[in-house]
């Protein structure tokens, strides 16, 4: 039995003819209720961890930057993916959590992400830059922007995925969250 993520499953499901996509959802399931409750679950270990752990700041902004800044600005700083989250999406302690931990349980229709399948195979995920009738360009994570030619792509289909990844605990050592959120929460530099 193979677990697939999320991501996984959106992009399995491109790849395959709609026949087939039909199958796979029958035999593997549609995994949003499992994901949901599993998202619940991390974000109650992590509120419970970052309400009794103390966090440093200035190191915070170190952990911001390296991870978080690939994609979002704060205070003027970082790459413009994701929402300016200067003054977005910390207004209170649970919002934080959840924009954190859970990233696809509200996405803003100007951060709903796009999935491109090429004629080669290739997948990208991205914000949509420019949808015109000689090309497609996404917008990705360091604001780089990937341009595909119309004639090159096979799919196109937006995703019901945030574009920022899940998982933050698991790539993250407490610490770092902790001294993370401890940046987050200031209302400056």
């Amino acid at each position: 039995f193979v677990t697939l993520t999320p991501r996984q499953r959106d992009v399995m499901a491109l790849m395959v003819a709609g026949r087939l996509t039909k199958q796979i959802a029958g035999e593997l399931g549609t995994s949003e209720a499992t994901v949901k409750t599993h998202r619940q679950q991390v974000m109650a270990k992590m509120r419970q961890m970052l309400t009794s752990a103390t966090g440093d700041a200035s190191q915070g902004q170190m952990v911001f930057h390296r991870v978080c800044g690939q994609c979002h600005k704060i205070h003027g700083v970082g790459q413009e993916v994701g929402p300016d989250i200067t003054s977005n999406g910390r207004s209170n302690f649970d919002q934080l959590l959840s924009n954190v931990f859970d990233p696809s349980l509200v996405i803003g229709p100007a951060y709903q992400a796009v999935t491109v399948v090429t004629t080669e195979g290739r997948v990208l995920t991205g914000l949509l830059a420019e949808d015109s009738d000689q090309r497609i360009s996404l917008k990705t994570q360091g604001g780089k922007v990937e341009t595909i030619v119309r004639d090159q792509i096979e799919e196109v289909a937006p995703s019901k995925l945030s574009l920022m990844p899940e998982n933050l605990e698991q790539q993250l050592k407490p610490q770092e969250l902790a001294d993370l959120f401890a940046f987050l929460v200031l209302d400056k530099p």
